[in-house]
């Protein structure tokens, strides 16, 4: 059977990601942090002359630097990498 990509509203996601960040993660400007660096990920537009796999690799930096000046609970962190894997671990 082929697979078939799975397309996700940036709404749907943005909401999700408030609701288990707020469950997940206690500390508000923590909350805030992350939320807003995944916000700025997720809009972020290809460069001119960027390849799609460097616009995944800046993504995936921007994602670890975040997780790495945030430090969020580990229950975010699995969260985040379980169901938002595409920017890899």
């Amino acid at each position: 059977m082929d697979k078939v990509p799975i397309y996700l509203c940036c709404w749907h996601v943005l909401k999700a990601w408030r609701l288990h960040g707020t469950e997940k993660i206690k500390d508000v400007e923590v909350q805030g942090g992350i939320l807003q660096d995944l916000h700025d990920v997720m809009y972020m537009s290809i460069n001119h002359g960027e390849t799609i796999d460097d616009f995944k690799e800046r993504g995936r930096v921007v994602v670890k630097e975040s997780l790495h000046k945030h430090r969020p609970s580990d229950a975010w962190t699995n969260y985040f990498w379980t169901y938002y894997h595409q920017f890899g671990k």
